[in-house]
């Protein structure tokens, strides 16, 4: 427990409220130090769920309306002064009062698409604070309590199949109650406890995340389900006997420079580099085959096409590029036709992407390869007939089109500062093309995300990594219900919103694929999202490192890595 880890994110995190925030490099940190009732299991391919907290998997009733959580005993939070001194042991109860806490509405709350609509009882408890502006999250609800210390019970209105998938995203790990107590809703994310190995030791802003083991952490020995499929034997046998987690500390920098990241990789500033910038993978490892010089150094190389999409959202709040009118949607799927998305992921992107037809990825259930987009090909000759058809003219002779009632148009890009100028600079392009005025701007990441949800931009970038291997993680970003939590494009269309509640209700079968494939048509026709890329994600370790596989869903989990302090050494000295 002497060692320490390096690692780095490419742009800073926001918060450790598990139900305040759930970017991507916030929920790493927050599902290495809290636990979920169900997770991912490390190794099996293709993934599955296994027990976390809960002692087996869940009981399943009422034909998938009842689930019935038995918790494990003995689990206990990271010690902190608000529990007195003594142990603080995980109960259901404190399972009750995170779930209720994703959805209190007096507070910002992302995730709150996970349970609304679904649990029975919490509509009416939704309901009532519209009256009263009270909202307790300790007082459960007929669908979400606690029948003795360590069961917990969910009842739902309906069937939901993918309800396992939930309880293993980080916006339901337990959160101690006495922790808000304290510092309260805003500041609680500063001061995060939980059960996981780790806690947040330090913690500089934007800059530096310092974890340390847990004490009180009951350790795993880690071994794959006896059925598991597709596991990888070495990484199984580096952890085989292993009391978890093998590393003391884990030192997280932000490197937005993806120049930087790398080189400081080389040079062995870091144990692993997750998520390498395209243009550095492909100079590490062109054709997808590692250069010999990092072979001979011991560095490997790990590459998936990851379960994501990466798009350019309209706001359809907008009063100008928002809107279910023809010529509205004439606008949008003007963008999308003169957008190279092809470019980005060949050029742009050094051919460590594919292009995306639709809302949704490759490797999920849902998914077609087969579909393509009729308003996705690059065509701008056509795109400029729509504007022309639609009254989008350029009225005062200065190169640029004017709104079909003759008020300037201009659409402003929102970005970060990691984004890449190269991609900007596309996204311009493609407006040049079809004569609309555009700009730029860059805020930091945090700030994107909360201008999003917001609703406080016009266009802006998003990309969205799969939860668990289902469609339905996809098209709830489009889920009216949704808007300002998960749906950022605010898009509410009727038709699209009451077959999105069929498809929850329903196994994978023709039936819902039916529905699924109606309702990425409807997405692509009105266009509230240009759908650009999937991008091919390449990993590298270090020759000491062991441990490391990276999951297509889960997040990157610390507890599983180890380091040879020695030969750390050695390579440094070389350099």
């Amino acid at each position: 427990m002497n060692k320490t880890m390096y690692f780095s994110f490419e742009a800073a995190e926001t918060g450790f409220d598990p139900a305040a925030y759930s970017d991507l490099y916030s929920n790493i940190v927050i599902a290495n130090m809290m636990e979920t009732l169900l997770e991912f299991d490390y190794l099996s391919r293709p993934t599955r769920v296994v027990p976390g907290t809960a002692a087996a998997m869940p009981e399943v009733l009422d034909g998938g309306r009842t689930y019935i959580f038995h918790l494990r005993k003995g689990i206990y939070f990271a010690p902190h002064e608000v529990f007195g001194g003594k142990k603080r042991e995980l109960t259901a109860q404190d399972y009750v009062y995170s779930l209720l806490r994703l959805v209190d509405p007096s507070t910002k709350r992302p995730n709150a698409w996970l349970l609304r609509g679904k649990v029975i009882g919490l509509d009416e408890k939704l309901a009532e604070y519209k009256k009263t502006k009270q909202f307790d999250p300790n007082v459960p609800v007929e669908g979400l309590k606690a029948l003795d210390r360590y069961t917990l019970q969910i009842k739902l209105k309906k069937p939901d199949y993918d309800l396992p998938y939930i309880m293993a995203m980080p916006s339901t790990v337990a959160m101690a109650k006495e922790i808000v107590d304290k510092y309260g809703d805003q500041d609680a994310g500063a001061h995060p406890v939980g059960t996981g190995p780790y806690m947040l030791k330090q913690w500089e802003r934007g800059h530096r995340m310092v974890l340390e083991a847990n004490p009180n952490f009951r350790g795993l020995t880690y071994a794959p389900p006896a059925d598991a499929k597709g596991v990888d034997q070495n990484v199984a046998n580096q952890l085989k006997g292993k009391v978890l987690p093998l590393i003391g500390t884990i030192d997280i920098r932000i490197i937005e420079s993806g120049q930087a990241q790398y080189l400081d990789f080389l040079r062995g500033g870091q144990d692993i580099l997750v998520d390498t910038k395209p243009e550095y993978a492909a100079l590490a490892a062109p054709g997808g085959k590692l250069d010999p010089k990092l072979v001979k150094k011991g560095i490997r190389s790990f590459t998936e096409q990851q379960p994501e999409i990466v798009y350019n959202h309209f706001n359809m709040d907008d009063p100008v590029v928002g809107g279910y009118t023809p010529e509205k949607v004439a606008l949008r799927r003007a963008f999308t036709m003169s957008y190279n998305s092809l470019k980005e992921a060949m050029v742009l992107r050094n051919g460590q992407a594919i292009e995306a037809q639709g809302p949704w990825s490759p490797g999920i259930v849902g998914y077609d390869a087969s579909f393509k987009n009729p308003f996705h090909a690059y065509n701008p000759a056509r795109a400029n007939a729509i504007l022309d058809t639609y009254g989008y003219k350029d009225v005062d002779g200065d190169g640029y089109r004017e709104r079909p009632d003759g008020k300037p148009l201009e659409v402003e890009y929102l970005g970060t500062a990691g984004s890449g100028r190269e991609l900007e600079e596309q996204i311009l392009n493609a407006f040049r093309d079809i004569k609309i005025r555009a700009r730029t701007v860059q805020v930091s990441f945090p700030d994107l995300i909360q201008r999003r949800q917001n609703g406080k931009y016009q266009l802006a970038g998003g990309a969205w990594i799969a939860d668990y291997p289902d469609v339905d993680n996809f098209l709830q970003l489009l889920y009216g219900p949704n808007t300002g939590e998960g749906n950022d494009a605010r898009f509410k269309l009727p038709e699209f919103d009451r077959l999105y509640d069929d498809i929850t209700a329903m196994p994978d079968s023709p039936e819902r694929q039916k529905k699924v494939m109606r309702m990425v048509r409807l997405a692509s026709a009105y266009a509230p999202w240009n759908f650009n890329v999937h991008r091919i994600r390449t990993h590298f370790a270090q020759g000491w490192t062991t441990g490391f596989a990276k999951h297509p869903f889960d997040h990157v989990k610390f507890m599983y890595y180890d380091i040879d302090l020695a030969k750390r050494e050695a390579y440094k000295k070389q350099q």
